[in-house]
């Protein structure tokens, strides 16, 4: 427009000299003409480039000038009409009653006058929409000499834009309103409330329209949840199921789950909010966990319970068991047979029921989720033979044959030894109950495949079999095939649940297929490896960042899972001298134990998969390991109550007499006076170890709890002590506490003797092959350079120069 502008004055001023021409020579005149006939090229030109339509009418209303897109605007009714000379009214009344204009069907002479109106008068832009669809923008404006000069502007695809939004706008509230969830638009800039559904009122319990215009932000209850909504909001453009805490106008507060859009809405940038009441879900949430936790403490209370009730069983079966057989042994000697049978079945009678109280233990730490695995690689035909001499008595009686397959070049297997073993043992224990006269197999075989390294026992009878719906409930606990087979065969049912149990918890299961009449075929598949997974990225990264190690000194190996932990320990090692490597796992610290040959470990005693424990029980376990000094880095509970207590063993009730000898001689060895104290308040279990003790030459005193058996060892230094964990007055944990604070009994070799089934803190404050014990949250590198100190001397190592 601005080089239309420039254009018509160039022709005014050029006009004006056209009429003085009079007065100009021939020459000027022809040169003034020139010049007039250029200036209105110049202006036809520029009308033309524009994108607009273009039209100039004068004073008179006469058209003047127009270009090709404004007479291209006309039909065909009126576009002949577009000349120059041409009224603006002739041309208006043309288009309005060819229909070319929407707006004037059906009221031509009104709507004629009406535009006539406006253009005599134009007050800025309007938009006229013609009859093909199409809408037309119109800006009219005078001239300084009373013509009227115009542009049209076709702006359909705006409108058509416009409308799309206005009816996608529309169907949004269509859907809102029939939505089954409250539904609100808040437009993001200022948080107003644009439009809400019905639903939206009833859960706020607005009135009507009262939503609207409604600040959303006195919604929320709590403000932390609207700066959490929002930022997601911002950051993603979009939430998806996110729970609020939000109030009613009358204050109540009430749990919504919301879902939110950003969106263009009126053409400002908003957010749509789907909200649904789970009010009624998060108070059964509530009821839920509240029910979960009692469940959880009767849990905990049925284990309390099974486990202080091995205590009260097993001690007077430790007087039965034990009492039986100092009586079958004087009644051999003295050639009583016939008391020998009575007598026996009484030691029968109190192992069955020492094995029932196991199975009933077993089976509830398994639903506790507190069963754990020891790992430990081991040859697998050693471990058939060994099961199948202990089955052979029992298939033997039954009539049985026991028929082992097993190649000696079966190799190895890493996992629970002794779940393993219980496997085996329970299941061809039950193929020997329900099978005469026939015969029993054991297979042992390798399979690999790409499924990876397994191992499979199959254990095969000829016995009664089982029928369909006896086999679908065979691994329930309590469980028998059914009440003529517990009257007829006996048991439990408690066998094969705790088979199945052991089975998954070491990573594999146990199957079966059966056949009434002719037998029955378990097949238990287990992983050959059952490993703990370790970072061995972020290990390796701490192999190449163990910093500069001193030449010959003393090589510590830090076993940790926690990173910092690690990392803090190398540094106040590596300040006190001493070479470090790390281990993040069990298995890598027993491979880099077995490798680098340390003068000392240090082991973290919580560690997921294979603790410390379970590393420290495979390192006594190997001969070229069990020398190596531990340093047991553990949590101290909530009194900060931990010692370093260094039980030498500890027995479970009831006693076995050989396992006592053996560990009172490993404690005191032969040929020397032997002196042993017991402390034990159960006076039958006490007199039996005394008798079993007194047998070897062992001088023996007795204290019935741990404040009598002080004051015994003030008396006179045991060489041992057999200690029962609980006691009334002073308890066992106790006792050694005390015990280890005096620095003179400090030495004395302590045999835990008890029927606690002992956890991992019990454990933890037992463990007999631990030198030190450091308490994380508290120790220094002090602390732990103090235990070095005492177990490795500064300048002196076990190994050579030349170990890697």
């Amino acid at each position: 427009m601005a080089a239309v502008d420039a254009a018509y004055t160039d022709f005014d001023s050029d006009r004006a000299m056209v009429e003085r021409s009079q007065e100009l020579s021939s020459k000027e005149l022809s040169e003034a003409r020139d010049k007039a006939t250029q200036a209105q090229r110049r202006l036809v030109d520029a009308i033309e480039s524009i994108s607009e339509g273009f039209s100039l009418y004068d004073a008179d209303d006469k058209l003047v000038i127009y270009n090709r897109r404004y007479r291209d605007m006309h039909s065909t009714a009126s576009i002949n009409v577009v000349n120059q000379g041409v009224s603006f009214e002739t041309i208006l009344r043309n288009a309005a009653a060819g229909g070319e204009i929407r707006d004037a069907e059906g009221r031509v002479e009104a709507w004629v006058e009406q535009r006539l109106a406006q253009h005599c008068d134009p007050k800025g832009t309007h938009v006229q929409r013609r009859s093909d669809g199409r809408w037309i923008q119109i800006n009219e404006r005078k001239t300084d000499d009373g013509g009227t000069v115009a542009t049209y502007t076709d702006i359909t695809d705006v409108k058509k834009a416009e409308q799309a939004i206005q009816e996608s706008e529309q169907r949004l509230r269509v859907i809102a309103e029939a939505a089954p969830m409250a539904v609100a638009i808040v437009t993001f800039d200022d948080g107003i409330i644009r439009y809400a559904n019905r639903r939206f009122s009833e859960m706020f319990e607005l009135e009507g329209s009262s939503a609207l215009g409604l600040q959303a932000k006195t919604l929320y209850a709590d403000p932390q949840h609207r700066e959490r909504f929002i930022g997601a909001l911002t950051e993603r453009g979009h939430v998806e199921g996110m729970e609020m805490l939000l109030k009613r106008v009358g204050g109540e507060e009430f749990w919504a789950l919301i879902a939110s859009q950003r969106v263009e809405f009126e053409g400002r940038p908003a957010m749509i909010n789907g909200l649904v009441d789970i009010s009624d879900r998060k108070r059964m949430e509530g009821e839920l966990h509240k029910a979960i936790w009692a469940s959880e403490q009767a849990t905990r209370a049925k284990s309390d319970f099974v486990a202080n009730m091995s205590h009260e069983l097993r001690t007077p079966l430790n007087a039965i068991i034990g009492y039986s057989e100092i009586l079958f042994e004087d009644a051999q000697s003295a050639g009583r047979e016939s008391e020998m049978a009575d007598l026996r079945k009484i030691q029968d009678a109190g192992k069955h029921l020492l094995g029932l109280i196991d199975n009933i233990l077993d089976l509830s730490k398994i639903e506790a989720g507190k069963m754990t695995l020891y790992l430990e690689t081991f040859e697998l035909r050693p471990m058939i033979d060994s099961v199948a001499a202990t089955v052979t008595p029992l298939a033997k009686k039954t009539g049985n044959a026991l028929v082992v397959n097993c190649a000696d070049e079966a190799g190895t297997m890493h996992s629970d030894l002794t779940k393993v073993r219980q496997t085996l043992f329970n299941l061809l224990s039950n193929a020997c109950k329900f099978t005469r006269n026939g015969t029993i197999t054991l297979t042992a075989l390798r399979d690999t495949n790409a499924a990876g390294n397994w191992i499979e026992f199959q254990v095969r009878d000829t016995g009664i079999g089982m029928t369909s719906d006896q086999q679908a409930k065979v691994f329930e606990a309590f469980t028998q095939a059914d009440a003529s087979t517990t009257r007829t065969y006996g048991g439990t049912g408690l066998g094969l649940a705790i088979t199945k149990s052991f089975c998954r918890l070491m990573g594999g299961d146990v199957t079966l297929t059966s056949e009434a009449g002719k037998g029955t075929t378990f097949t238990v598949r287990l992983p050959a490896v059952t490993s703990a997974a370790s970072d061995t990225a972020d290990s390796a990264a701490e192999q190449r960042s163990e910093g500069p190690q001193a030449e010959h000194a003393p090589t510590v190996l830090v076993v940790d899972d926690d990173p910092n932990a690690r990392e803090l320990l190398r540094r106040h090692l590596q300040r006190g001298g001493y070479a470090v490597r790390m281990a993040a796992s069990g298995e890598e610290a027993m491979q880099l134990a077995r490798t680098l040959q340390p003068d000392v470990v240090t082991l973290d005693a919580l560690m997921p998969q294979m603790d410390g424990w379970a590393v420290l029980s495979a390192m006594k376990e190997d001969a070229a390991l069990a020398e190596i000094p531990v340093i047991m880095i553990t949590i101290v509970d909530n009194q900060s109550i931990g010692f370093s207590l260094g039980a030498a063993d500890y027995l479970i009730k009831p006693i076995d007499r050989d396992r006592l000898v053996r560990a009172v001689e490993k404690c005191c060895p032969r040929g020397a006076p032997r002196h042993v104290l017991i402390v034990e308040d159960d006076a039958p279990t006490s007199e039996l170890m005394s008798r079993a003790l007194r047998q070897i030459d062992c001088r023996v005193t007795q204290a019935e709890n741990g404040r009598v058996g002080l004051e015994r060892l003030s008396e006179a230094l045991p060489d041992a002590i057999l200690l029962d964990l609980m006691m009334p007055e002073m308890d066992g944990f106790e006792f050694i506490a005390r015990v280890r604070d005096e620095s003179r009994w400090r030495r004395i070799p302590i045999i835990v003797v008890t029927a606690k089934t002992l956890t991992a803190e019990d454990r933890a404050r037992l463990n007999g092959q631990v030198q030190h014990l450091v308490h994380k949250g508290e120790y220094s590198g002090k602390a732990v350079l103090a235990a070095l100190d005492e177990l490795v001397p500064r300048h002196a190592r076990r190994a050579s120069p030349d170990r890697p």
